[in-house]
């Protein structure tokens, strides 16, 4: 157990921190011991105990005219940490309700490669699920891109999809083949329409309450993500006037 390293992710720099640790074996003490076992800078070694002491993990008191010093209980820290998390408890609703209005700030974020393509579509299908349970998807690049991207993690997509009870809507080119229209349309919950013009770019748009993730199928998979709920429900709009446009695709059994 390092115990340094513990108490810094605890709040204290490292100067506290071995200071601290030291008090507690000195007990009541002048700052020459400190200074001299934590091999310290006597003005860091004070500096350390002024913050301590402002943090109510040290107290001082003269003696022989002299400033000792005296490490408070480990109980402090403990303290010290539920006031904090009471503070962050009562201001977190006025953050909660700031970052729900923050509809104008948008965050974008580019992916590159199959391992952040497998995370983008967990990303996307944990935000349909806060929502409707549905992927809304308008598909342009050749029926068979996605399958060769995400390879042998296709079954790990599934079961993100079955666990987190996802459907997709997709809206795809007519001239998709018909083994993959099938295949996808058989797929319990899932619909395909299809278009015969209009969709012919190499992306795949994912559209969710939240978010929108355009995949562009290149040399190596691109992904881009866009974090905004007004930008989404633009695209979720133009999905919705697309989808009346398009043609229901029914399997042959």
């Amino acid at each position: 157990m390092d115990l340094q390293l513990d108490l810094e992710q605890l709040d204290l720099n490292k100067n506290e921190a071995k200071v601290y640790l030291e008090l507690l074996k000195l007990g009541l003490t002048n700052a020459g011991p400190v200074v001299a076992n934590t091999h310290l800078h006597r003005q860091l070694v004070y500096e350390a105990l002024d913050r301590l002491e402002e943090k109510k993990l040290v107290s001082t008191l003269i003696k022989n005219n002299r400033k000792h010093f005296q490490a408070a209980s480990p109980n402090v820290i403990l303290k010290m940490i539920q006031e904090k998390e009471a503070q962050a408890r009562e201001i977190l609703p006025a953050l909660l309700k700031m970052h729900t209005q923050a509809d104008d700030q948008i965050e974008v974020r580019t992916l590159y490669g199959q391992k952040e393509f497998l995370e983008n579509l967990k990303t996307v299908i944990e935000s349909a699920a806060t929502d409707d349970g549905i992927m809304r998807i308008i598909g342009g690049a050749p029926d068979t891109k996605f399958y060769e991207v995400l390879g042998d993690l296709y079954p790990t997509y599934v079961k993100l999809l079955e666990d987190n009870k996802v459907k997709k809507y997709l809206i795809s080119p007519e001239e998709y083949s018909k083994e993959f229209k099938r295949k996808f349309a058989l797929e319990e919950g899932n619909i395909l329409k299809t278009l015969s013009k209009g969709i012919s770019s190499p992306t795949y748009t994912r559209i969710t309450k939240d978010m929108v993730s355009i995949e562009i199928y290149a040399s190596e998979v691109v992904i881009v993500q866009i974090f905004n709920k007004a930008i989404a429900k633009g695209y979720r709009e133009n999905f919705d006037l697309l989808w009346q446009q398009a043609e229901l695709f029914k399997p042959n059994y």
